[in-house]
């Protein structure tokens, strides 16, 4: 199954010089962990929730004053949506990233996809896995 299939195609982003204290008001409104930093549609950084708190907060930092793109991690590991679920899965443990954008054939942001989709639809095909085992067993 390929990215494109599973990722969430809604992601929250902000452009490079939003303040870290509206990324901050973005990610508790849209109750997400993190946000693609993008000029037009493409991909330029990611920034969540650990690196404000390390990159900013930590350090005593201004969240009005400092930049998106000064607490972001540039140029982010993006997939293409055609990546496949399982090599997704083998990057995001190689990589150690629990978020990864997806880009569709021009870079452009098409969605993300997280270790928390994984385990959503691991859940969904161990129940449909499920369902049917039930609906094949004799009844006892």
């Amino acid at each position: 199954m390929p990215l494109d299939d599973c990722c969430q195609k809604t992601v929250v982003t902000v452009a490079p010089d939003a303040s870290v204290h509206d990324v901050i008001g973005l990610m508790e409104g849209k109750n997400v962990g993190c946000v693609v930093v993008t000029e037009g549609k493409k991909p330029v950084g990611i920034i969540t929730d650990r690196d404000i708190v390390i990159r900013v907060v930590s350090k005593n930092g201004n969240t009005r004053a400092v930049k998106a793109k000064d607490a972001m991690t540039k140029n982010p590991f993006c997939l293409p949506g055609s990546t496949g679920v399982f090599d997704a899965l083998k990057q995001m443990k190689g990589k150690r990233f629990r978020r990864i954008p997806v880009t569709d054939a021009k870079g452009n942001l098409s969605g993300i996809i997280t270790i928390d989709d994984f385990t959503r639809l691991l859940v969904k095909e161990l129940s449909f896995i499920s369902s049917i085992i039930e609906e094949q067993s004799p009844g006892f």
